[in-house]
């Protein structure tokens, strides 16, 4: 993955390649990486935000990157109903915290509305809302769904302008403007189920969605005309997240499913390209390091002797998607948060109970 300089001088130790063994400097901070099965790679932390009232009071469900005023950002989203922002380069708050919620937030994606750098936040509380993370305010009315949270949204750009997927528990994924804040059109998905997860893609010059239900196949959707596309068959059983990047100039969706597989598609021809077993499958990121695509699953977590959430150790696996092997593994002390994305400066954000680190490649 793409070496970025540490920011503000923060050092890191890097043991010799042999080893792969990567470790924060100072005392409190997240341990590093370990090197994969098959590559040798290295990792390190960049920065290490010890802040309590992220890492400590509040659990961080989910977690994006974004360039606000010359500078990159993390955006979280925060078991106690607010959004936060993190300066990548201190670790320190950025302004005080976003609130509005009414639960806790469940997900979020950051686009750029008018030159503005966004947040769109979905929440327990079954509305979406969009923030201005300039003004440090929220744009226009809530989106509200009619039953149940919000599972996913993601972002991507329709005819020149903003849009956003919605994926909930009343069964829909929707399309809405992100200037207006109304809905485009209908559902996008009526299911009688939950409508677990939605990603957005780009087929050629026209925006599509990918989305995941608790009954019936994977979707592909073509957001100008609100039409499927096609199905994504092969998973045994529920699918409960979808991640989307480019292989070789295609669109290509990796899937985590039930069945303990890490599916593979083609968004194009709506093909399985590949699958590997894997024990870690509810839970993908995806996206693009120095060219090259890469997923990123979540392991099981190891318990140690004592209470069932004694949990001594997780692994983040990074998976090669050109190679189609894994390219290397983080480990971390306490468990994982869902809370992790591969930034578009090729960074590995995650969250667990140790705080919020960006690890970088080298």
């Amino acid at each position: 993955m793409s070496h970025i300089e540490q920011s503000d001088g923060v050092p890191a130790a890097i043991a010799p390649a042999g080893e792969g063994m990567v470790f924060p400097a100072g005392s409190g901070g997240m341990p590093g990486g370990q090197a994969g099965e098959s590559s040798g790679v290295q990792w390190r932390t960049d920065w290490d935000s010890r802040i309590e009232a992220v890492s400590g009071s509040c659990w961080v469900n989910a977690v994006a990157g974004t360039v606000l005023d010359g500078r990159e950002v993390a955006v979280v989203g925060t078991e106690d109903a607010t959004v936060r922002m993190l300066d990548m380069a201190t670790g320190l708050l950025v302004g005080e915290p976003l609130t509005g919620h009414e639960d806790s937030v469940r997900c979020l994606a950051t686009a750029v509305l008018d030159g503005r750098p966004v947040a769109v936040t979905g929440s327990e509380d079954g509305t979406a809302r969009v923030w201005d993370l300039g003004a440090r305010e929220q744009v226009g009315q809530m989106l509200e769904l009619y039953r149940g949270p919000v599972n996913a949204v993601a972002a991507t750009v329709l005819n020149g302008r903003p849009v956003v997927v919605t994926a909930g528990d009343d069964g829909t994924a929707r399309l809405w403007d992100l200037a207006t804040c109304e809905q485009i059109g209908d559902h996008l998905v009526r299911s009688c189920g939950d409508v677990w997860a939605a990603a957005t893609a780009m087929h050629g010059d026209r925006p599509i969605a990918v989305t995941s239900e608790a009954e019936g196949p994977l979707q592909v959707i073509d957001l100008a005309t609100g039409r499927p596309l096609g199905e994504l068959t092969g998973h045994d059983g529920l699918v409960q997240d979808v991640a989307t990047t480019v292989l070789d100039g295609r669109a290509i969706a990796v899937t985590g499913g039930a069945d303990d597989t890490m599916r593979v598609w083609d968004l194009v021809t709506c093909e399985q390209l590949y699958s590997r077993p894997t024990t870690e499958p509810f839970s993908v990121s995806a996206g693009l390091v120095e060219g090259r695509p890469v997923a990123v699953t979540r392991a099981p977590s190891v318990y140690a002797d004592g209470p069932r959430y004694d949990i001594s150790s997780q692994v983040l696996r990074v998976w090669d998607l050109t190679g189609r092997e894994p390219a290397g593994q983080v480990v971390d002390g306490p468990w994982f948060s869902e809370a992790r994305t591969v930034t578009p400066r090729g960074r590995l954000l995650v969250s667990s109970r140790a705080g919020l680190a960006a690890l970088t490649h080298h």
